[in-house]
């Protein structure tokens, strides 16, 4: 297919996003700090069939709660006439279900008219009939580049998905600042070092997998760096519609304007990160998030569950072993203080990391000490790596990133250079142009990347920096164990942020 980068593959229908069915918690009504705000799908529910204990029909009990209210519940997509699920999820047991408006005549209650389905309000009534085990939300989850976050600011103020980081004024202090071009804001910049090549004396070759947005068009992945996110009967790991990739197509999300989408280029940015840290690794690229870097849990919990399912087919009927797994994304559980509540999300990664995987968080870019998922899940694992961003002096932590006991580690985050997938050139020009002697002159334009490198900043892509430490370790024959140790004592040595 031929990269069109400012076109929209399908303009008759830009304006249709399913995606977009969101709605945020208020924990009005319950016990004070029991339940905290949170951003989920309004109209479906998960349900982990291996967690719901004594409850032999968790989606009986929710349909019947549902009647009780005029609604409806329902495994089949909204429109799918089929049975069963919508796609293969390999080690996941995880399936979701559907609220919807139940025709009169079939409401138990006398409301005349049914209230608006809210998957929260027949949660919170499953649990308090100790029928939820079992059943979570399905959380909205976000990439943790700076300012690639819609939900950061009050919904009913602003649209947050207008935000372009390259129109913002200057002058901003604070936080504000890191998105702005100059001051660590995505903009392209030039980059003079060699290509990343292989050692040659490397004792194996560790597979690194991102779940991320993809990877883009970029001389550094070439077929003998980069894996196929497929498994042997060639079912996609993660999502794989070419109409929808934001490492081909940067403005989905607002085709007409030609802006880049947030988070377009994230997953390429990242895989560069690990590149320049590990030439040897191999990196696996599975897309599981949008161009705006929204990433729905069922998705994320059917990729993790394909990747489990790659890690325990054995090699000879075409499975991989995956030495890395880096999470460049977060999001806040509602309940965090109650792992009963949780998806399957954890038993995975669990499930993973005893595979000898080691999972690498990024801490996210709220600037809160309150706890986010994934990277809170490692139940005290070693294995389980927090990653937060620290200034490009490595002497003062990034005012955006979360901090808190449960990070375990600090890298730079602030101003990375990596890679951008050759083909992004937004609709942005040039400020000024002044063509002399047959050459074209003009000002930086912010957001045209052909030379295929870029500055940009979040708990994103300091996260790949441990990543790739940990692959290059390993590749130099180290146990995970050990490769572990010896990069969170790399990190500790150069992190100097605890001088005050």
């Amino acid at each position: 297919m031929v990269d069109e980068p400012n076109r929209n593959p399908d303009p008759a229908g830009s304006w249709k996003n399913d995606r977009l069915r969101w709605s945020i918690l208020d924990p009005a009504g319950e016990k004070r700090d029991s339940v905290f705000s949170t951003v989920y799908v309004s109209d479906e529910l998960l349900i982990d069939p291996s967690a719901t204990g004594d409850n032999e029909d968790p989606f009986g009990d929710l349909q019947d709660l549902a009647r009780l209210a005029g609604w409806t519940l329902d495994r089949r997509a909204p429109g799918d006439e089929s049975d069963g699920e919508e796609r293969f999820t390999g080690a996941s047991e995880t399936f979701r279900v559907y609220l919807g408006v139940a025709p009169s005549s079939d409401q138990r209650t006398t409301a005349a008219v049914a209230e608006t389905p809210d998957a929260w309000q027949l949660l919170r009534q499953a649990r308090a009939n100790g029928k939820g085990a079992g059943v979570s939300l399905n959380h909205v989850i976000t990439t943790d580049s700076f300012e690639s976050n819609p939900f950061k600011m009050n919904p009913f103020k602003m649209n947050p998905f207008k935000m372009n980081p390259f129109k913002m004024n200057g002058t901003t202090v604070g936080m504000d600042t890191y998105a702005s071009p100059g001051f660590g804001g995505r903009q392209p910049v030039a980059y003079l070092g060699e290509t990343p090549r292989r050692s040659g004396d490397a004792k194996r070759r560790p597979v690194v997998a991102i779940f991320d947005t993809g990877c883009g068009r970029h001389p550094w992945f070439t077929p003998d760096v980069m894996i196929d996110p497929v498994l042997k009967g060639g079912e996609p790991i993660g999502l794989a519609n070419p109409l929808t990739d934001p490492e081909r197509h940067p403005s989905l999300g607002r085709p007409l304007e030609g802006w880049l989408d947030d988070a377009a280029g994230h997953g390429t940015f990242i895989a560069g990160i690990v590149r320049q840290e590990s030439p040897d690794a191999w990196i696996l690229p599975v897309r599981i998030a949008d161009g705006e870097g929204v990433i729905l849990e069922y998705e994320l919990l059917g990729a993790l569950g394909r990747l489990l399912t790659l890690m325990e087919t054995p090699e000879a009927q075409g499975g991989r072993h995956v030495d890395v797994l880096n999470l460049s994304f977060s999001f806040f559980s509602e309940t965090p203080q109650d792992p009963s509540t949780a998806s399957e999300l954890s038993t995975l990664l669990t499930k993973i990391r005893a595979r000898g995987c080691v999972v690498v968080c990024s801490a996210g870019n709220d600037a809160t000490d309150r706890p986010v998922s994934p990277a809170t899940l490692g139940g005290g694992d070693p294995a389980h790596i927090v990653v937060g961003a620290l200034n490009p002096s490595r002497r003062s932590v990034a005012l955006f990133s979360n901090i808190g006991p449960w990070v375990t580690t600090w890298a730079q985050g602030v101003s990375i250079v990596s890679t951008q997938p050759t083909v992004f050139d937004g609709s942005i020009q040039a400020g000024t142009r002044d063509d002399l002697y047959g050459r074209r002159r003009e000002t930086l334009d912010v957001d045209e990347f052909a030379g295929g490198f870029a500055v940009w900043s979040g708990t994103s892509f300091a996260a790949p920096v441990v990543a790739g430490r940990i692959a290059a370790q390993l590749a130099a024959g180290l146990d995970p164990a050990d490769a572990v140790a010896q990069v969170l004592q790399q990190g500790e040595s150069e992190d100097a942020s605890r001088d005050l």
